[in-house]
């Protein structure tokens, strides 16, 4: 359209031009010393446009002939990044087929002429990865450092995931808490770090993370709380499995009032002083804790516990009973409280009851422990085998 334009506007112009000179010629004059030139006006006017327009298109001419190289090396650079970009695409999708080698081999290939290299070398990193190749990976993530300023969390990140996933959970380990260090508050290497602190079994570490974790709502406020309590147990479980008899005491002095009257917490140590042989410190927490809340795992510790004034305390379980006659748990522990009592009637009167809520091996043997004192020894041969029985059953379960 504005080529037929600028033809018609010539056209007029010549058109003008042609008229002006059948309506007045005119001439033109031109002399430099001997010389001179006298033509008409309007052949002097198209012999200075016609000069013009050959100036101008020489030197244009003479400007893209100089500029040419530059616009074919920048025409060449940008056909190289479009076809590092349709490599990239193309690894991509190959990469998610679960064609590895092939994905490697494109992507490295254009990486060098993309604008991406980042992307490039991270994915064929990813690809060196799925081949077992953790040399071959590392250098490509080398690389991916070296290309892109600013990527170090991107890159490091990428590089945790991936030593995770090969298993390389101390390699992986090293590499988050260095990004811990460079980059306190990203929340993803936060959960990360958390994650995998905890497949460790590094407990403290993992309750050293917790408020990081809170503080920049990683988890929501339940879940922190649920593995700060957590992280406690596990921290009073090992301690208790090494018999660090410092390490639990500590552990325990150092939780808040409100955290020792948890169940959960409150198991373990109580295990601990009895392993230690603090039995009445045991008998207390039991004792204590039981005038708040429930317990049917220590009713059982207590009843294991044949130390003290046990007449005292058989009469202190037995007010337990009139809230929960029909605990199978409870019975049991009378019943061995009045075993070491060596009240064989009530023994055996409230073991019978806990079997008829609920057989348990340990039942069928105390009682049979009384059943001896009774002098009725088929009965209790009869209830050793069923106990026997199972106990054995039970370990097969759990296996």
């Amino acid at each position: 359209m504005k080529a037929v334009i600028a033809i018609a506007i010539a056209l007029l112009l010549a058109a003008g031009l042609i008229w002006l000179a059948n309506f007045e010629p005119g001439f033109v004059l031109l002399q430099y010393g001997s010389w001179s030139l006298e033509t008409s006006l309007i052949v002097f006017m198209v012999a200075i446009t016609v000069i013009l327009i050959t100036g101008y298109f020489s030197l244009r001419s003479l400007v893209l002939f100089r500029q040419a190289p530059k616009r074919l090396a920048a025409w060449n650079e940008t056909q190289r990044h479009k076809r590092a970009g349709q490599a990239l695409t193309r690894g991509l999708i190959i990469l998610e087929e679960g064609r590895w080698a092939e994905a490697e081999r494109v992507l490295v290939r254009h990486a060098g002429n993309s604008e991406t290299p980042l992307l490039h070398y991270l994915a064929a990193a990813r690809a060196a990865q799925k081949q077992d190749q953790p040399e071959r990976r590392d250098n490509y993530l080398s690389l991916a450092h070296q290309t892109t300023q600013g990527a170090d969390i991107a890159v490091g990140v990428v590089q945790a995931e991936l030593q995770l996933a090969a298993g390389q959970k101390e390699q992986a380990l090293a590499t988050l808490q260095h990004l811990r260090e460079v980059a306190p508050k990203h929340p993803y290497v936060l959960q990360l770090l958390q994650q995998l602190l905890q497949d460790l079994e590094q407990w403290q570490d993992v309750q050293n993370v917790l408020p990081d974790l809170r503080k920049r709502n990683v988890l929501e406020s339940s879940a922190v709380k649920t593995l700060s309590d957590n992280t406690v147990l596990k921290q009073l479980e090992m301690a208790l499995a090494r018999q660090d008899w410092q390490q639990l005491s500590q552990l325990w002095q150092a939780l808040p009032t409100k955290m020792r009257q948890q169940e959960s917490l409150l198991i373990p140590y109580v295990a601990g002083q009895v392993a230690q042989g603090e039995h009445e410190q045991a008998i207390t927490l039991i004792e204590h804790f039981l005038i708040k809340q429930w317990s049917d795992t220590l009713v059982d510790q207590y009843g294991q516990l044949a130390q003290g004034d046990i007449l005292k305390r058989l009469a202190k379980a037995e007010t337990w009973l009139k809230a929960h006659p029909d605990n199978a748990g409870l019975l049991l522990t009378l019943g061995r409280l009045a075993l070491a009592n060596k009240l064989w009637a009530k023994a055996e009167d409230y073991l019978r009851s806990s079997l008829d809520l609920g057989p348990r091996g340990e039942t069928h043997h105390a009682l049979a422990t009384v059943l001896i004192a009774e002098n009725k020894h088929d009965q209790a041969v009869e209830h050793y085998k069923l106990g026997l029985e199972l106990m054995l059953s039970q370990a097969q379960t759990a296996n």
